[in-house]
């Protein structure tokens, strides 16, 4: 069975697909196996997952063992998707605290890969778990809370030392978003830009470019009543947000140079005119799936914001490029997970995203990622980069002693494929 990744940049052909339903069973394929790789739901765009030999799906490893509405915890099977664990978590007037932009994910992927939200004061989605199991390359297993110090070392180790299946979260009561939507210089933005990002509980914006405007989306927990409409919701997020958009996408193709600067400038209007409502809180969270794109996302320090942007500006409409998607711009506070990329730092997120993949890629995808190491960033391990060993030494101290865990947990690298060996 050919195996594609929801960004479509890659497939490959495993010469087993293994889809466990319990722990032991699991437990038996890595004893069996001499190669193996986990996976979710494929929403990614690396490598991390590619295998010529067993290819484990987690996604049956997916109940819902425990929740603790006294002590605000759930216990689940990693496999399960996030929309599925926030439905649940609904039902039960709970929530979890942060969320990234999208929710098709499983669980252990988005946290293994660093995955992440928006907002100054919250870490990426890995720092909302409190313990977890893995099973080694032996078949063993092992169950970490944040008392050790391999917590930290495996829970963003993208699946490099074991398999993950069981999870327990830190979650809160069910809390509403006041939610605003609205356009910006990007000019104004850069020159007043800790206004924005303190301002806000999560602030995060949209450029189209070669717009002059942003979208800016700013977001404020509240227990305030929910006052949005439903029809109005599906109006802004489906209508206007998916299919006005995908028509514009395909009437921008028709002539890129000519149309794509014109279609952003509108979409920057209409889809940035002034929206304010108070809604569910993932509903704040979350934006429309999009279309198929390519896409990277690199993490920077975020003391250097105000001139990263200004050069990131820059480097974007160097040579003319089109772009026919949002650039997204996100902020996170500093983490301690050693493969995180906002290790140590807190961080602004920089994008680079695009339908149009013929319009010469490749290049812009090399640019993007000199400027990125120039000014020390870290990519998202979830998305497309050129992964350099000697430099993300030096960008993650913690690496040496990763490497000893791996033989320690994984001492005939059943885990390992060409992906990670790279910096491994």
């Amino acid at each position: 069975m050919r195996i594609q990744n929801y960004g479509r940049t890659w497939s490959f052909t495993p010469k087993e697909i293994a889809r466990p339903a319990t722990v032991d069973e699991l437990a038996q394929i890595i004893k069996a196996a001499t190669k193996l790789r986990p996976v979710g739901s494929r929403h990614s765009w690396s490598k991390g997952i590619v295998t010529d030999e067993v290819l484990v799906s987690i996604e049956n490893l997916s109940r819902i063992y425990e929740i603790d509405k006294t002590h605000l915890k759930v216990k689940v099977g990693a496999g399960i998707i996030l929309k599925e664990l926030m439905t649940a978590l609904e039902q039960q007037g709970l929530a979890l605290s942060n969320l990234g932009s999208v929710n098709a994910q499983s669980l252990a992927g988005a946290i293994c890969t660093g995955t992440h939200g928006t907002g100054k004061n919250f870490q990426c989605l890995a720092a909302q778990v409190e313990s977890f199991e893995m099973l080694d390359g032996n078949g063993e297993n092992h169950l970490f809370t944040k008392q050790d110090e391999t917590f930290y070392a495996l829970l963003t180790g993208m699946g490099s030392c074991g398999i993950i299946h069981t999870i327990t979260l830190n979650v809160v009561k069910a809390f509403q978003m006041h939610a605003v939507t609205d356009t910006a210089y990007f000019d104004e933005l850069i020159d007043n830009l800790d206004k924005y990002v303190d301002g806000y509980d999560h602030f995060k914006f949209w450029w189209l470019a070669p717009s002059k405007k942003v979208m800016v989306f700013k977001n404020n927990r509240t227990t305030e009543d929910r006052n949005d409409s439903d029809m109005v919701r599906f109006l802004k997020d489906d209508v206007i947000s998916v299919l006005m958009y995908r028509l514009l996408v395909f009437i921008g193709k028709l002539n890129r140079k000519k149309f794509i600067p014109g279609i952003n400038r509108f979409l920057t209007k209409v889809g940035g005119k002034r929206f304010e409502r108070i809604c569910k809180s993932y509903i704040g969270f979350l934006t429309p799936l999009p279309p198929i794109h390519r896409e990277t996302e690199w993490a920077f320090d975020s003391k250097d914001a105000q001139r990263l942007l200004k050069e990131y500006k820059e480097l974007l409409l160097q040579h003319g490029h089109t772009y026919n998607f949002v650039q997204e711009v996100r902020f996170t506070k500093a983490d301690e997970f050693w493969l995180s990329p906002a290790y140590k730092r807190d961080t602004i997120w920089l994008s680079m995203y695009n339908m149009d993949t013929h319009e010469n890629w490749n290049n812009q995808l090399k640019n993007f990622e000199a400027w990125a190491i120039k000014n020390e960033g870290r990519p998202h391990w979830g998305k497309e980069a050129d992964i350099n060993k000697e430099y993300l030494d030096k960008q993650y101290d913690k690496l040496p002693q990763f490497r000893n865990l791996l033989k320690q947990y994984d001492p005939d690298n059943k885990f390992l494929n060409e992906w990670n060996k790279q910096f491994l």
